[in-house]
């Protein structure tokens, strides 16, 4: 069964999610940025939408995304404009600049700032003496039962493999041989709810090894965008795909809010939804359908949380437009 959105991070890499552009392109020669909105706070797994009008008779010929004055990602010729979801997008500050040229050479700028929160923790610094630099998550972070964890290691000599243990068993497929490469980032699966110990090793090509422990506590469980048979994630509790509004989507300033759990052990008593920190709907059971009134323009933060009698916590998190032009 296939469940609402979570940010997928692999170790290593990150692929983002390319979709056409939902932003229509401006009516002069420009970029025109629809999404995030300018100073916008936003969860983790937010998209970047955009468009451009290159000038009349020319065509663009490729655009690049700059964030933090670092190239993020380029289009290919002939692509005016795109729906980027990146998850290599950190938290905190995000300076985007998009650059775009036609194919007489004139160059087109947008730009638009915001602040990442959320699980997109910034990469981890290699410990300047030989041992673990476990960095994230940070102390107090408020997790769910999947999450991303960064850490760095220096050894005597070269480091040439890490491994990762949750509550004393080993990860299987984040055991890699590096050779030379000191940082490791990979997604974790906990059992459940609550406090779990997560260990890495590391080793050095003279055999010498080093540790980090930290316990990290899970607070809730959201539910997986591609579990079996659809994808390769495990399925658990959480808020089905047929919730909506959906993931960075465009919407009035008033809405309809339709959440449902499906495959909870336990009575759901109630459920809430928030804009940002605004209590904006209420309900009792495993489903919601209320409207939204009168929410704030511009990209917000929607969260839909809901609890089972037990306590268990179900949560969902991700950015949607409100009344904002695309």
């Amino acid at each position: 069964m296939r469940r609402l959105l979570f940010p997928l991070l692999l170790t290593f890499i990150v692929l983002p999610a390319i979709a056409a552009a939902e932003c229509a392109a401006p009516d002069t020669p420009g970029v025109r940025i629809c999404s995030p909105t300018a100073n916008a706070t936003v969860a983790d797994g937010v998209a970047i939408d955009f468009n451009s009008t290159p000038a009349f008779g020319t065509q663009i010929s490729k655009y690049i995304v700059y964030d933090n004055n670092i190239k993020h990602y380029q289009g290919p010729p002939g692509e005016s404009g795109t729906f980027l979801v990146d998850g290599s997008i950190k938290n905190g500050l995000n300076k985007i600049v998009i650059n775009a040229w036609d194919t007489e050479g004139n160059l087109y700028q947008g730009r638009v700032n915001f602040i990442v929160v959320g699980d997109a923790f910034p990469p981890c610094a290699v410990p300047t003496s030989p041992g673990v630099n476990f960095c994230g998550p940070p102390a107090g972070a408020e997790l769910g039962v999947r999450y991303s964890v960064y850490v760095a290691a220096k050894g005597n000599s070269k480091i040439t493999a890490m491994k990762l243990y949750v509550d004393g068993k080993q990860q299987e497929g984040t055991f890699t041989g590096f050779y030379g490469d000191p940082s490791f980032s990979t997604p974790i699966l906990v059992s459940g709810q609550g406090d779990h110990k997560v260990t890495f090793n590391a080793w050095d090509s003279g055999g010498h090894v080093f540790s980090s422990s930290r316990t990290i506590r899970s607070t809730y469980t959201r539910g997986y965008e591609e579990c079996a048979p659809k994808g390769d994630s495990p399925c658990l509790p959480g808020f089905d795909e047929t919730s909506s509004p959906g993931p960075n989507s465009y919407v009035e300033s008033s809405f309809p809010i339709n959440a449902s759990i499906i495959d909870n052990t336990e009575q759901i008593t109630s459920m809430k939804a928030w804009i940002d920190n605004t209590l904006v709907a209420t309900s009792n059971g495993p489903t919601m359908t209320a409207n939204a009134e009168n929410a704030p323009g511009g990209t917000h933060i929607l969260t839909l949380q809901a609890w089972e009698a037990s306590g268990v916590t179900y949560r969902l998190r991700y950015n949607i437009n409100i009344n904002v032009p695309h």
